[in-house]
Protein backbone atom coordinates (compact mmCIF):
# COMPACT_ATOMS: atom_id res chain seq x y z
CA UNK A 1 0.00 0.00 0.00
CA UNK A 2 1.46 3.57 -1.36
CA UNK A 3 1.41 6.08 1.07
CA UNK A 4 0.06 9.64 -0.22
CA UNK A 5 2.82 12.50 -0.55
CA UNK A 6 0.34 13.94 2.69
CA UNK A 7 0.30 11.31 4.41
CA UNK A 8 3.86 11.20 5.20
CA UNK A 9 4.85 13.54 7.91
CA UNK A 10 7.19 16.27 7.41
CA UNK A 11 9.93 17.37 9.79
CA UNK A 12 10.71 21.33 9.61
CA UNK A 13 14.18 22.78 8.88
CA UNK A 14 14.76 23.60 12.99
CA UNK A 15 13.61 19.70 13.89
CA UNK A 16 16.40 18.56 11.58
CA UNK A 17 19.08 20.79 12.76
CA UNK A 18 18.29 20.13 16.10
CA UNK A 19 18.36 16.87 15.22
CA UNK A 20 22.11 16.91 12.99
CA UNK A 21 23.41 18.25 16.34
CA UNK A 22 22.41 16.09 19.04
CA UNK A 23 23.13 13.29 16.89
CA UNK A 24 26.86 14.88 16.91
CA UNK A 25 26.34 15.15 20.76
CA UNK A 26 25.57 11.65 20.87
CA UNK A 27 28.50 10.10 18.60
CA UNK A 28 30.64 12.28 20.69
CA UNK A 29 29.74 10.46 23.97
CA UNK A 30 29.65 7.17 22.03
CA UNK A 31 33.19 7.66 20.90
CA UNK A 32 34.23 8.53 24.68
CA UNK A 33 32.59 5.20 25.83
CA UNK A 34 34.03 3.59 23.18
CA UNK A 35 37.63 4.93 24.12
CA UNK A 36 37.32 3.90 27.63
CA UNK A 37 35.87 0.49 27.07
CA UNK A 38 38.53 -0.72 24.76
CA UNK A 39 41.36 -1.08 27.52
CA UNK A 40 38.80 -1.85 30.62
CA UNK A 41 38.18 -4.97 28.17
CA UNK A 42 41.69 -6.11 28.04
CA UNK A 43 41.71 -5.30 31.72
CA UNK A 44 38.90 -6.96 32.31
CA UNK A 45 39.63 -10.19 30.11
CA UNK A 46 43.43 -10.77 31.66
CA UNK A 47 41.43 -10.22 35.07
CA UNK A 48 39.12 -12.67 34.82
CA UNK A 49 41.57 -14.92 33.19
CA UNK A 50 43.97 -14.52 36.05
CA UNK A 51 41.90 -14.37 39.08
CA UNK A 52 39.06 -16.71 38.26
CA UNK A 53 39.31 -20.25 37.22
CA UNK A 54 36.03 -20.74 37.44
CA UNK A 55 34.11 -17.78 35.67
CA UNK A 56 36.76 -16.20 33.86
CA UNK A 57 34.40 -14.21 31.46
CA UNK A 58 33.01 -12.86 34.76
CA UNK A 59 34.26 -9.06 34.43
CA UNK A 60 34.14 -9.09 30.74
CA UNK A 61 30.66 -9.75 30.35
CA UNK A 62 29.66 -7.62 33.39
CA UNK A 63 31.52 -4.66 31.28
CA UNK A 64 29.68 -5.33 28.29
CA UNK A 65 26.19 -5.57 30.22
CA UNK A 66 27.21 -1.54 31.07
CA UNK A 67 28.39 -1.07 28.00
CA UNK A 68 24.95 -2.30 26.31
CA UNK A 69 23.13 -0.36 29.06
CA UNK A 70 25.14 2.86 28.03
CA UNK A 71 24.09 2.17 24.22
CA UNK A 72 20.47 2.20 25.34
CA UNK A 73 20.89 5.20 27.46
CA UNK A 74 22.87 6.97 24.92
CA UNK A 75 20.20 6.08 22.11
CA UNK A 76 22.17 7.37 18.73
CA UNK A 77 19.81 6.04 16.22
CA UNK A 78 16.60 6.61 18.50
CA UNK A 79 15.59 9.54 15.50
CA UNK A 80 15.52 6.72 13.14
CA UNK A 81 12.26 6.50 13.88
CA UNK A 82 11.84 9.64 11.81
CA UNK A 83 12.47 8.08 8.50
CA UNK A 84 9.32 7.40 6.33
CA UNK A 85 10.69 5.77 3.51
CA UNK A 86 10.33 2.67 3.43
CA UNK A 87 13.14 0.27 5.68
CA UNK A 88 16.39 -1.17 4.84
CA UNK A 89 16.52 -4.56 4.55
CA UNK A 90 20.16 -6.18 5.22
CA UNK A 91 20.72 -9.44 4.27
CA UNK A 92 23.36 -9.95 6.35
CA UNK A 93 22.01 -10.98 10.52
CA UNK A 94 24.87 -8.90 12.38
CA UNK A 95 29.01 -8.08 12.10
CA UNK A 96 29.27 -11.27 14.71
CA UNK A 97 27.54 -13.58 12.27
CA UNK A 98 29.72 -12.75 9.43
CA UNK A 99 32.99 -12.85 11.96
CA UNK A 100 31.88 -16.52 12.92
CA UNK A 101 31.44 -17.39 8.98
CA UNK A 102 35.23 -16.26 8.67
CA UNK A 103 36.98 -18.00 11.88
CA UNK A 104 35.04 -21.42 10.74
CA UNK A 105 36.56 -21.29 7.13
CA UNK A 106 39.53 -20.02 7.98
CA UNK A 107 40.10 -23.17 10.97
CA UNK A 108 38.57 -25.51 8.47
CA UNK A 109 40.88 -24.50 5.66
CA UNK A 110 44.17 -24.15 7.54
CA UNK A 111 43.98 -25.00 11.52
CA UNK A 112 44.56 -28.66 12.73
CA UNK A 113 42.22 -29.49 15.00
CA UNK A 114 44.58 -31.85 17.34
CA UNK A 115 47.34 -28.72 17.42
CA UNK A 116 43.94 -26.45 18.35
CA UNK A 117 43.15 -28.60 21.02
CA UNK A 118 46.50 -29.22 22.33
CA UNK A 119 47.18 -25.17 22.36
CA UNK A 120 43.96 -24.55 24.25
CA UNK A 121 45.21 -27.25 26.94
CA UNK A 122 48.53 -25.70 26.99
CA UNK A 123 46.88 -22.23 27.65
CA UNK A 124 44.62 -23.62 30.14
CA UNK A 125 47.17 -25.24 31.98
CA UNK A 126 49.41 -22.25 32.24
CA UNK A 127 46.16 -19.85 33.58
CA UNK A 128 45.70 -22.35 35.73
CA UNK A 129 49.43 -22.51 37.38
CA UNK A 130 49.27 -18.51 37.33
CA UNK A 131 45.82 -18.45 39.04
CA UNK A 132 46.92 -20.76 41.81
CA UNK A 133 49.84 -18.44 42.52
CA UNK A 134 47.90 -15.88 42.50
CA UNK A 135 45.29 -17.46 44.70
CA UNK A 136 46.84 -20.31 46.36
CA UNK A 137 43.50 -20.53 48.45
CA UNK A 138 41.89 -21.20 45.98
CA UNK A 139 43.43 -24.27 43.64
CA UNK A 140 41.26 -26.03 40.72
Amino acid sequence: MKEKKADIEKHSRSEVIRDTFVLQLKLIVDGIRDLLLMPLVVLATISGLLLHTNNPGRYLYRLLSYGKASEKWIGLFDEAEKDNMTPLDLKEQSLDDLIKKTQNAFESKYVDETKKVKLLNKLNSALDDINTKINPEKKT
